[in-house]
């Protein structure tokens, strides 16, 4: 069967997919763990259905070896910043403000990030500052557009109309119209706001793989 291979976002941890992973008890899965609260947990799986949020799409794609069975990008990107090719980006300079701010208040940052990402009173006590400022670094600078366009595996990118963090205008422009499929009223969470649907179409998906 095939394993599912969830990995989460900046900010988040492997409880991130609890709810999904709840409505999918037939499905055998895996969790990245990136390390942000506690100790990192990478697991080695053969040919995975990579479940991806936000960030962990690009991470995926850089640090995950290939085959994959699939790929299900929810929320994601594998680019963040604008570029002059990828004119839909974040603006770099927003990047480097929240790092310079998180050298110094890392919890303030990463508990206003969570919060406009929809978590309501997010509990930041217990970050590691280090992973979290490498993986802000990296999220600056990474762009694996290339390497999701070489994936020979289906692919499915699910993204909300309300999210905040990855507007509609970057959705549209790192996945192909057949690939995507955009969530009305949806916001950056859909895992958890919409359990239930990202797990309808994650099933189709592995029909597919």
């Amino acid at each position: 069967m095939t394993t599912l291979l969830c990995v989460h976002g900046w900010g988040f941890g492997g409880g991130f997919w609890e709810s999904l992973l709840a409505r999918l008890p037939d499905f055998e899965s895996e969790r990245i763990d990136m390390g942000f609260y506690g100790e990192p947990y990478i697991p080695a799986v053969r040919r995975p259905l990579v479940v991806a949020h936000s960030m962990g799409l690009a991470w995926a794609l850089a640090h995950i070896p290939r085959p994959w069975a699939g790929v299900l990008a929810v929320n994601a990107f594998p680019r963040f910043t604008r570029s002059q090719h990828f004119i839909e980006g974040v603006a770099p300079r927003m990047i480097e403000r929240m790092q310079a701010r998180f050298a110094h208040e890392p919890q303030a940052v990463t508990a206003d990030f969570l919060s406009r990402c929809g978590v309501q009173a997010p509990d930041v006590s217990a970050i590691d500052p280090v992973p979290l400022d490498e993986a802000l670094a990296w999220l600056g600078k990474c762009d694996e557009r290339t390497s999701y366009l070489m994936l020979s595996c289906p692919r499915m990118a699910l993204a909300g109309l309300a999210d905040p963090i990855v507007p509609k205008e970057m959705s549209v422009a790192s996945f192909p119209a057949e690939e995507l499929i955009l969530a009305e009223g949806g916001g950056h969470l859909l895992p958890l706001s919409h359990p239930d649907w990202v797990a309808s179409q994650l099933r189709q998906l592995a029909a597919r793989a």
